[in-house]
Parts: structure tokens; C-alpha cells; sequence
């Protein structure tokens, strides 16, 4: 695909040609004129910190990291303990503005906790949904409920291991990302505003094959895209009101159109739309030095309209958002320092779409294909919530100092109250078994009434329906409480050695159960400073027995068959064998935790050696179906256990620069990331039941234990990660490169029971398959331009995949592209 021009990029390309170009005197003037201009900006820069298992992002890290989605976890490709999935990168589905899932230290996506300005985003409902079109009783969601723009957060910060005890109902990571705090001049508003714009004419994909390429191109799934529109715009407005008062505000709209050609004559083409809305604004106040107070609200927001390419008036809109109101609150008593927090937030999700899906004949009235039954309708209308009231208090005591000791102490607590549902709001029902060619149909009783799924034609060539399944109007619900407690002890003996000793107790009501996690954390240092240090740490996680095993309750029981002997008969049940899936008293998930890491600071560079160990158990698996008659007489049952585990170890290496290397006028900064990680896991999901009725399998030329198979999401064996960074001394104009090389992915193509032995005995054969190492350079590029007094202009570029890599990854075995060479332009302005 060729680079098309728009107004957009040849605005920006005039803009650098003309400023890069320019004379010397130009340019010294230019320097000059922007040493004259001062912006009273908001604090971006958090202390260095240098904790092993927690790294901190600040604004500048956020701005200059290429991200072209402009969301949190593609920030995080930088970080050696996050992995993604092998199709994260996929070329196919660049219209796409959600989040893409991430595993932490070997976790799945939903083991993982994501907080904005201390409130969950995590969606607790379906978060393994693996729904990626209409279905119809689930929706398509992820881990996240909504995905926010990076461009309005001033800090990320991601704690992968030796998580204090103040963290809880998580056994990935922690994900803790924060909105800006104003510290401006008294009555002066500040703020930003930027677009940014990318299409299918800026990117490239190399496809394996012309037939590939073909397919692509004709496209009439969300699946593939092969045209699209994305961009965004954000803005930013801050300021200090009076001494005492200051305030926050943000919004950002992100949008991307997706045309897509369907099976049908009218229409033959559909664009389908993507949506990504936050909003929020915060206030600030701060009557003395030692209590500072911020109440803020935000709104977030994912929307999506779909169509079935081969189905009549399919059209459905999926929208998920997040409302929240947070009152924050800081003290600083004598000797404590305390900090409380009430979140008032509610998560729906809602799919709006026609009620019923019907399969007709061909006739004069139902003729939109050219041939074969015609279908129209949808799955109709479904929805989910989640809402939630919060209190937590923190509280940080002096240091209580002995003769060689130093205790800090650390308590605090929490309650929340949850309730949250899942309901179709009105019957749907799937229309089959068309009687047709009836001449002088009448669709309506004796009494008026219109006989479902009946047509009458041109009077000759009239149809009605005979089948019909139901999913018939429910409502599921469920109420929760949750506390907790924790207590940490910080010990610090000289300068020598620190250990932090903590526990954190868990309660909720729906399982009963009190979960209680040690942590610990010791590091020593034996020049008794930075130069040379040795963590290690012992460490219990519990995560969240969420609501998705819960609202599965008698969903499958919500579905009936009917049949119909002529249009006027009464509809009658018949026999139905479905599954559903129902709740078992299960045990928390939780993982234990050994790590150990060596830092050392030597000539200007920070080296870092990191090993971590992870043991996940009582993993919530749902199981093979059965039939139990306790149940039900007639259909198979699912239930959930505790039997999944899985297992990883993470060896990482980091080397930075601590200061920037001065070479010609420019300065660099270079960053090595490296990881090399083993995970077996017997399950890839809550919702997937790994067996698949041969518990021995074939696999690699032996039989072993279905529970051995290698795991086939997020297993990249090892991934190399270089990040250069260059600014120039005399022109604004910065370049921020990130280099990843990652090895062969493991995968298998399952044939079932594929392999007999000698005695005839069938099993399920896997056959492995390995991917070829994939090499990728993003960049980007920024330059800044004074306007005027307290105005300037930051025009950026990114290029993903500078070099346009031929990258593939593969899925149920087949080869699919990943993105090639693409442009994203955005353009800031601050004032």
C-alpha cells in the first residue's frame, strides 16, 4: 500500500523541511527565542526511583516511548517482564483502538490489575471473553473495560514482583496509572491539545502470499480490515485558581472507521466505527502544607458498531464505560501520615442489535443474495454492570529509630461493596426449517395477530418457519463484600541491609474465604550505597474470585426449542440438549512468589539481573461437560474447579545509561532489555476447559498428560528490547528509537484423536509448529516550534516497523502478517 499525502502530513513535512533547513542564524535565533519562553507546566517528573520489581514512567517517558495506539500496555513493550500475545501486532485489525491484553511474570490478562487515579478498570464480568464478533450470550470484551489515552497521564507505574502488602486481588501485576497534579502560577491556565492520524494508505503489510493478499483486500469480516481510518484528538487544562485551589481537567476523543465490503447486493459495502471517549476533571485543595484534598470524576468509554457481512439488517452497536466519582484525602498528623479514599464507580457493557435472526428462503421479498437461504436479524440485546462503593485507608508512620534499627511502619484497610448483573432484556429467538412457495399466504390470525417469522411474498411465493430456539429474557445477579488489612514493617539496620516484612488479609462474602498473604522483601547492600545491591523476597498473591463464574448460573437454562406443525399451531417445546454452566464453592487463586535480583551501578551505567519464580495454583478452570441428573435430566452441565496451575520463571537483564552521553551537539540515552521465560500452564482460560475427553495426548512423538502440553499464548521464549534515545543541543528535535527481537514462538495444530496406539486406543494428536524470530524498529520523532509567548507547536511522527519486516505469526495454523511499515503523525500545541 502506497504512503498517501494528506493535509496532515504535508503540514508536517513542510514545517520540518522549512525549520531543519533553515540558515545558521535562523537557527540561532530560533534557539534564542525559545530560551525566552517559559511554560509553567504541570510536575511531570517523579523521583528517581530504583526498586527492583517496580518501574515508574514518567510524562517525558510516556511522550516519547513510540506508542502508536496511544494506550497503556503498548507503552509497556518496553518493559521485559510484560509479554504479549503472538497476533498483538497483527496487521489484520489496525482499526482496532481497545487495549491489547498483556501478561505479567507469566499471569494471564486478567490475573493483572490496572488502576487510574486509584480505581479499577478491570472488567470482572467476562474478562476471557473470547467473543470477537456478535454472539449471543456473550459480548466482546477483554480485561480492561475501557482504554484510556496516554496523552493525559503525567505517571505509569508497573509493579511486576515484590509487590507490597498494600496490593491486593492480583496474581500478574499491578498496573497504577495517574492523571496530572497543577503546580502553576496563580490564575493562569495552561494546557495542550493534540490530533493524531493514521490509515491503511500509511501502512504497509506483507502478506505470505498473493492469494493472502487477494483475501485480505475482499475482506467482509472485522477480522481482516483492509481499510481504515484512526485518529484522535486530546486535550489538557489545568491552572491554580487561588493559593489554595487548583484544578485538572482532560478529555480525549479517539475514532476509526473500518469499510467493509458484505455478501449482499443492498448495501454491498458497510463502515463499521470504533470509539474510544475519556473525560474527567479534578480539584485540588490545599488549605495548609500538611492536608491536601482532590475530588475528582472521570468518564471512559469504548464503543464499536458491527454488522454480519451475510445477514440482512444485522447491524449492532457494543458500548463499555466507566463512571466513577473518588474523593482523595492527605493529613500529616504529629507522627502519621494518612491518606483515605472513597470510590463511588459503575462498569456497564451493552449490546443493542435486532431482536431476532432469521434464515429464509429466496423469494421475491427475501432476495438480497443471489442465491441460497437468506438470513437477516441479529442476537439481540444484551447487557452487563458492575457497581461499586470503596473506602480505604492507608496510614504511614514516623521511622521509630533504635541503636541500629530503623522501623517504618505501614498499615491500612479497606471495605467495598459490589453488585452486578447480566440480563438480556428481551426473548431472542433463532428462526430455522423454512416452509415456502405457499400461494395466498395470510400472515395474520383470525383475530389480527401477526404469526411470527412469516412472509407472505408476492402472494405466490409466501414462507413461514417451523424451528425456533430461544434465549429467553433473564436476568442473573449477584452481591458482594469485600475487606482488607495489611501491616508492613520496614527495616533498615545501618545503611547496610533493609527488610520489609508484611502481610495483607483478604475477605469476601460470595466464597467465605480468608486468605492470608505474607510479603517479603530483603536487600542488601555492602558498600552501603547503590553501587552494588541484592534483593530477594518471598511472596504470597490471592487474587479475585470475580463475578464470572458467578453470573454463568443458569444462563444455559435460559434456552428452549420449539416446533411448529403449520403457521396457526401453538409453538411446542422439544427436547434440548444444551450445556450450561453452574457455580461450585471454589478456593481463591493465588501464586507464590521467589525472586532474587543483583543491581549494580558501574561507570555512569545501571545493570540490573532479575529471576523470578512463580507458582500458580487453584486456577479456576471450567470442566468437561457431564451429565449429572442432580442437575439437570436432559442437558450437559459445566462446572468450575480449582485444578488449573501453571508455572513460569523470568530471567531478565537491564543496562542504562544514567546520565546521557555527550557526543557532537546531541545526547544520548540507551537502554538493554532482555528476558528469557519458561511458562507451562495446563489451561489458557476460566472459560475454556482444557481436556478435551483424551486426558493423555500425542504429542512430539510421545504420549503425555493433556496437562503437559506446552502452553500456546504468551510463550515467547526470549525477547531483546534496545532503546536509544537522541536530542540535539542546538535545534529542538528529539528521536526516540525502540528496537525488539524476539525468538521462535512454539505452537501446535491439534487434530482430534488424530494418533491410535497399538491397542487401538484413540487420542488427540498436536502437531508443533515453530514461528521464525521476529525483528521489529519503531520510532518517533518529535520536534518542537515556538510560536509565540507562551505557545508552542510539537509536531511528531512514529514509524512502526521502520525497515517493513517481513513478521508473521500463526494461529490454528495458519500464517497470518503482522503490521509492516506505518505512519502515525500527530501535532501538540502547548500554551
Amino acid at each position: 500500500m502506497r504512503f498517501a499525502y494528506s493535509p496532515l502530513s504535508i503540514a508536517v513535512l513542510t514545517a520540518l523541511s522549512s525549520t531543519v533547513f533553515a540558515e545558521k542564524s535562523d537557527q540561532s535565533e530560533q534557539v534564542k527565542s525559545q530560551a525566552s519562553v517559559k511554560f509553567s507546566t504541570i510536575v511531570i517528573k517523579a523521583k528517581t526511583e530504583n526498586e527492583v520489581g517496580k518501574t515508574v514512567y514518567n510524562k517525558e517517558d510516556i511522550q516519547q516511548i513510540p506508542n502508536g495506539s496511544k494506550t497503556i500496555t503498548e507503552l509497556l513493550k518496553v518493559n521485559p517482564n510484560v509479554q504479549f500475545d503472538s497476533n498483538a501486532r497483527s496487521g489484520l485489525q489496525q482499526g482496532e483502538l481497545n487495549a491489547t491484553d498483556i501478561s505479567i511474570n507469566g499471569s494471564l490478562p486478567y490475573d493483572n490489575k490496572f488502576l487510574i487515579n486509584g480505581l479499577s478498570i478491570n472488567n470482572n464480568i467476562n474478562p476471557g471473553s473470547d467473543a470477537k464478533s456478535n454472539t449471543l450470550n456473550e459480548m466482546m470484551e477483554s480485561s480492561q473495560v475501557v482504554t484510556i489515552n496516554t496523552n493525559l497521564l503525567c505517571k505509569i507505574t508497573l509493579l511486576d514482583s515484590n509487590v507490597g502488602a498494600e496490593f491486593g486481588e492480583f496474581t500478574g501485576g499491578v498496573v497504577s496509572a495517574e492523571t496530572c497534579a497543577p503546580q502553576t502560577e496563580i490564575g493562569k491556565i495552561h494546557g495542550s491539545l493534540s490530533y493524531d492520524y493514521t490509515s491503511d494508505h500509511w501502512s504497509d503489510i506483507n502478506f505470505p502470499s498473493k492469494e493472502a493478499t487477494e483475501e485480505f483486500e475482499n475482506s467482509t469480516s472485522e477480522s481482516k480490515q483492509p481499510f481504515f481510518t484512526r485518529q484522535g484528538i486530546s486535550t489538557t487544562s489545568y491552572g491554580k485558581l487561588a493559593e489554595s485551589l487548583g484544578f485538572n481537567a482532560f478529555g480525549s476523543y479517539r475514532r476509526a472507521d473500518i469499510p467493509l465490503k458484505t455478501s449482499i447486493a443492498k448495501p454491498d459495502s458497510y463502515e463499521q466505527k470504533r470509539g474510544s471517549n475519556n473525560a474527567g476533571i479534578e480539584f485540588f485543595y490545599t488549605p495548609s502544607d500538611n492536608t491536601v484534598l482532590k475530588i475528582g470524576t472521570q468518564f471512559m468509554e469504548s464503543s464499536g458498531d458491527y454488522f454480519l457481512s451475510s445477514t440482512h439488517n444485522s447491524q449492532s452497536s457494543h458500548i463499555s464505560d466507566s463512571q466513577s466519582l473518588y474523593i482523595n484525602l492527605k493529613n500529616k498528623l504529629n507522627s502519621v501520615e494518612l491518606e483515605q479514599q472513597v470510590n463511588y464507580q459503575m462498569q456497564t457493557a451493552n449490546r443493542k442489535s435486532a431482536t431476532d435472526n432469521i434464515s429464509w428462503l429466496k423469494s421475491s421479498t427475501k432476495n438480497w443474495k443471489s442465491s441460497g437461504i437468506q438470513i437477516e436479524g441479529s442476537f439481540g440485546s444484551t447487557q452487563q454492570q458492575e457497581e461499586k462503593l470503596e473506602y480505604s485507608l492507608k496510614a504511614l508512620f514516623e521511622p521509630i529509630q533504635t541503636q541500629h534499627t530503623t522501623h517504618t511502619f505501614k498499615m491500612g484497610g479497606g471495605y467495598g461493596h459490589y453488585n452486578a448483573h447480566w440480563e438480556r432484556p428481551v426473548t431472542t429467538s433463532i428462526y430455522s426449517s423454512a416452509t415456502g412457495n405457499i400461494a395466498n399466504l395470510s400472515c395474520y390470525s383470525n383475530t389480527g395477530n401477526k404469526y411470527d417469522a412469516c412472509d407472505e411474498g408476492n402472494g405466490q411465493d409466501g414462507q413461514f418457519l417451523k424451528n425456533r430456539t430461544s434465549y429467553l429474557a433473564g436476568k442473573t445477579e449477584v452481591q458482594q463484600d469485600r475487606w482488607h488489612a495489611f501491616l508492613q514493617d520496614q527495616i533498615q539496620w545501618d545503611r547496610y541491609f533493609t527488610a520489609t516484612l508484611g502481610f495483607r488479609a483478604d475477605y469476601d462474602s460470595l466464597t467465605k474465604n480468608n486468605n492470608v498473604a505474607p510479603r517479603s522483601s530483603f536487600v542488601f547492600k555492602p558498600f552501603a550505597n547503590e553501587q552494588l545491591s541484592f534483593t530477594t523476597g518471598w511472596n504470597r498473591y490471592y487474587g479475585l474470585n470475580a463475578f464470572y463464574n458467578e453470573l454463568q448460573d443458569q444462563k444455559g437454562l435460559l434456552i428452549i426449542r420449539q416446533t411448529r406443525d403449520n403457521l396457526s399451531a401453538d409453538w411446542k417445546e422439544k427436547a434440548y440438549a444444551g450445556s450450561f454452566t453452574y457455580r461450585s464453592q471454589l478456593d481463591t487463586p493465588y501464586a507464590d512468589e521467589t525472586m532474587f535480583g543483583i543491581n549494580a551501578e558501574y561507570a555512569n551505567s545501571r545493570i540490573g539481573l532479575k529471576w523470578v519464580n512463580r507458582q500458580n495454583k487453584d486456577q479456576i478452570r471450567r470442566t468437561e461437560s457431564v451429565k449429572d441428573p442432580v442437575i439437570s435430566t436432559n442437558r450437559f452441565s459445566y462446572t468450575y474447579d480449582n485444578e488449573g496451575k501453571s508455572e513460569s520463571n523470568i530471567y531478565t537483564l537491564s543496562v542504562i545509561n544514567i546520565s546521557p552521553l555527550k557526543l557532537f551537539g546531541t545526547q544520548h540515552l540507551f537502554s538493554l532489555n532482555a528476558d528469557y521465560t519458561e511458562t507451562q500452564r495446563n489451561f489458557d482460560s476460566y472459560s475454556t476447559a482444557y481436556y478435551t475427553g483424551t486426558p493423555i495426548i500425542y504429542y512430539d512423538g510421545k504420549l503425555i498428560n493433556a496437562e503437559d502440553k506446552p502452553s500456546e499464548i504468551f510463550n515467547t521464549p526470549w525477547t531483546t528490547r534496545l532503546g536509544w534515545n537522541i536530542k540535539f543541543d542546538r535545534i529542538p528535535l528529539s528521536i526516540n528509537n525502540f528496537i525488539n527481537y524476539q525468538g521462535k514462538v512454539d505452537a501446535m495444530k491439534k487434530i482430534s484423536k488424530g494418533y491410535s496406539d497399538k491397542n487401538n486406543e484413540q487420542y488427540d494428536m498436536y502437531i508443533p509448529y515453530t514461528t521464525k524470530n521476529t525483528f521489529y524498529w519503531d520510532v518517533r520523532t518529535t520536534y518542537d516550534i515556538s510560536l509565540n509567548k507562551g505557545l508552542k507547536a510539537i509536531l511528531g511522527l512514529t514509524i512502526n516497523n521502520v525497515t517493513n519486516r517481513d513478521n508473521f505469526y500463526l494461529d490454528s495454523g495458519i500464517v497470518y502478517p503482522q503490521i509492516g511499515r506505518q505512519f502515525i503523525a500527530d501535532v501538540t500545541f502547548k500554551f
